[in-house]
């Protein structure tokens, strides 16, 4: 039977994309530090390399949405488990322990940086911000992923045009000094140690299929999961490169002295002395930390939601009760701090997904791709589970 493909760009594939952007864009994407971390502060390659990190991350994240779309499956622990046959067993149990120690670091962060941010703007204490954002976490996630596809694509284009504004200006305001990096070929380590932090940024960023799968509820199509990740590919690399950019121009200072290193961005955006990025960039920073803390909490409360009150028919009490308690432990995890997260935690985590993840997924996860959309082609997948004409039309309901 012939095999409906779908469109590329579809408010599906479009959402997705704009998940994964919004989670990645989150406390140390929008301060900074981890673009000084793992790009900047080793010289001119922070303009090139966050290309092929992105691109790495892309290529595992349509491996999971089409193990997602064939299955129809939506929890990451459901994928890893039809994507590492036939030693699902011990890997895909063995991921999703670490899966689930991982999945507190991203929204940890982002309790950190959103209990700093209210306390330098509004002077809350540090609780008080905490709990602000751990409220706003637990109402967006309540709602099912059709909810976080929107939420996300609206803050995801606030973002992008805050983005572009502040670096497109920054960058022009130190356009000499960026130039002076990229045409002299400024190193300040060695080749060799810029690929092997890219590298490891894709290790620690190659987790966010998890959050574009939780989000592809309804995926039907081969289409849509190839565009989902050209489409993230495409705007995490250019917006990676932009704050790169304008980050370059203030090496070494900011990878050197204390006060810059801590809000990269901010220490930047504070040279250019225009009075309106003084609220352009707390309102992209917090847009940043409630967009990535509401992506990486949603995903555990997706998985979590197969372990516990199975039998609770209020799904959306169910969602604000699992949701909750599991930013207990997150709030917990927030408390050493936010450049401890991203320095140590982050680089810790990224090496152990790759022999968990990366490398069993590249490998399993691709062969039974291939297995099942041959499949697909030929009419074996049960109705519902395919695209086949004559197949139920109706996408299948998520959570």
């Amino acid at each position: 039977m012939k095999v409906k493909n779908g469109k590329y760009f579809s408010a599906l594939s479009i959402g997705i994309a704009s998940v994964w952007f919004s989670s990645h864009c989150g406390a140390g994407f929008a301060s900074g530090t981890q673009e000084v971390s793992y790009y900047v502060r080793h010289g001119w390659t922070a303009v090139i390399l966050p290309i092929f990190s992105m691109t790495g991350v892309g290529l595992l994240m349509y491996i999971a949405l089409e193990m997602s779309r064939l299955h129809q499956v939506f929890a990451y622990n459901e994928v890893v488990h039809k994507a590492f046959v036939p030693f699902q067993k011990v890997l895909a149990n063995a991921y999703d322990v670490y899966r689930s120690i991982a999945m507190v670091l991203a929204p940890a962060a982002c309790l950190a940086g959103g209990a700093a941010l209210f306390n330098q703007i509004f002077g809350l204490p540090t609780f008080l911000g905490t709990l602000v954002m751990l409220v706003l976490t637990v109402l967006m996630c309540i709602f099912g992923a059709k909810f976080i596809r929107t939420f996300g694509t609206t803050l995801t284009v606030l973002m992008i045009v805050l983005i572009l504004f502040i670096t497109g200006f920054g960058v022009y305001h130190f356009r000499e000094t960026i130039m002076d990096h990229i045409s002299n070929r400024v190193m300040y380590t060695s080749y060799k140690s810029a690929f092997m932090y890219a590298w490891t940024y894709l290790n620690f960023q190659s987790g966010m299929w998890a959050v574009g799968v939780a989000a592809a509820v309804g995926i039907r199509y081969r289409n849509e999961a190839r565009g989902a990740a050209f489409s993230g590919i495409v705007l995490n690399s250019l917006m990676l490169v932009a704050v790169c950019a304008l980050l370059m121009g203030g090496m070494p200072t900011i990878a050197s002295d204390p006060q810059a290193k801590l809000l990269p961005t901010l220490y930047m955006v504070n040279q250019l002395n225009i009075p309106f990025f003084n609220i352009a960039y707390p309102l992209l920073l917090f847009s940043a930390l409630l967009t990535t803390s509401v992506g990486f909490v949603f995903t555990s409360q997706t998985r979590f939601s197969l372990l516990f009150l199975k039998n609770m028919e209020n799904k959306k009490l169910k969602n604000a009760i699992i949701s909750t308690g599991w930013l207990i432990i997150v709030w917990l995890v927030s408390q050493v701090g936010l450049l401890a997260i991203i320095n140590k935690g982050y680089a810790a985590s990224g090496w152990i997904s790759m022999f968990l993840m990366i490398v069993p997924m590249s490998t399993l996860g691709i062969k039974n791709k291939m297995k099942y959309r041959k499949m697909e082609m030929e009419g074996l997948l049960p109705v519902g589970m395919d695209n086949r004409i004559g197949a139920e039309d109706t996408p299948a309901e998520g959570v």
